[in-house]
Order: structure tokens, then sequence, then C-alpha cells
């Protein structure tokens, strides 16, 4: 049986793959669209930055305390030792 850590590292290794992957999406298509500016940024426009990756650290910060958490186990279902 694995333990609880390499568990983790497995999910921490393979969360890192996908946001590697979608930050390298995302920034070859804003430097493909970077040459067409058509309006000028409001006020909110740089809001979105900080509050996109706030978003996904907050994310990531609650995936890994859900990992981390101890289960609650029901007296009828606990071993018998």
């Amino acid at each position: 049986m694995r333990s609880r850590i390499s568990r983790v590292v497995t999910r921490v290794s393979a969360l890192g793959a996908v946001v590697t992957a979608v930050l390298l999406a995302t920034a070859s298509g804003a430097s493909a669209a970077g040459s067409a500016i058509l309006a000028e940024p409001g006020p909110l426009d740089r809001l979105s930055a900080p509050v996109g990756l706030t978003a996904v650290g907050l994310g990531l910060v609650g995936m890994l305390a859900g990992v981390f958490r101890k289960k609650k186990v029901q007296p009828e279902n606990q071993r018998k030792s």
C-alpha cells in the first residue's frame, strides 16, 4: 500500500503538469493576440490578473487541505482491534 505522502506527491506533480500546460497555452495565445489592441484597458481590467491568480491560489490551497484533512470514521464502521 502506498503511503499518503507518495499519493500527495503524485497528485501535486500531476497538478503541476496541468498548470504548466495551461499557462503555456495561455501565454502563446496572448502573444499571438497581443498585436491587435482594440480598446484601452479600463480600471477593472488591471485587476483581472491578481483576481485570477488569487482564485487559482485559493483553489490549490483548498485541494491540499482536502488531501490532508482527517476523515471522521463512524463508530459502527470502525475496525475492532
